[in-house]
């Protein structure tokens, strides 16, 4: 007695499937990258100037790479920059630090100069060679 299977196995596969999941994933991903906002500084850069700074006193302060500061010709560590540009700005109203540093110099070196002349009102001209 021999017997028939009446239904035949297909050996051929069907790749409508997997194209779905490929185009579904390929949304999912193009939808979520727009969403991704990328963490930048937003600078407000004035287009031109339009007053000139009269400066009648400035302070030369340079930072060096190895965090050492040279203010108004004299070397210095950093626990000695904070007095000696306060004992300069005291003696002037209008005393300007322009601030020049070195290529390798750490940022976190330079905001403390810019921290202590913001703090006591002070501007600050970048010298950029």
């Amino acid at each position: 007695m021999a017997l028939k299977r009446r239904t035949k196995i297909s050996v051929s596969f069907s790749m409508s499937s997997m194209t779905d999941i490929v185009f579904l994933l390929l949304i999912f991903f193009m939808i979520t990258s727009t969403m991704v906002h990328p963490n930048a500084i937003k600078l407000l850069i004035p287009k031109k100037a339009t007053k000139k700074v009269e400066v009648t006193k400035f302070i030369d302060v340079r930072v060096t790479a190895s965090s050492r500061y040279v203010v108004a010709g004299k070397w210095m560590g950093a626990e000695n920059v904070e007095a000696r540009l306060l004992s300069t700005f005291a003696n002037s109203d209008k005393t300007v630090v322009k601030l020049r540093t070195d290529k390798n110099a750490s940022t976190g070196d330079v905001a403390r100069v810019l921290d202590i002349a913001e703090s006591n009102g002070v501007k600050v001209i970048l010298d950029i060679r």
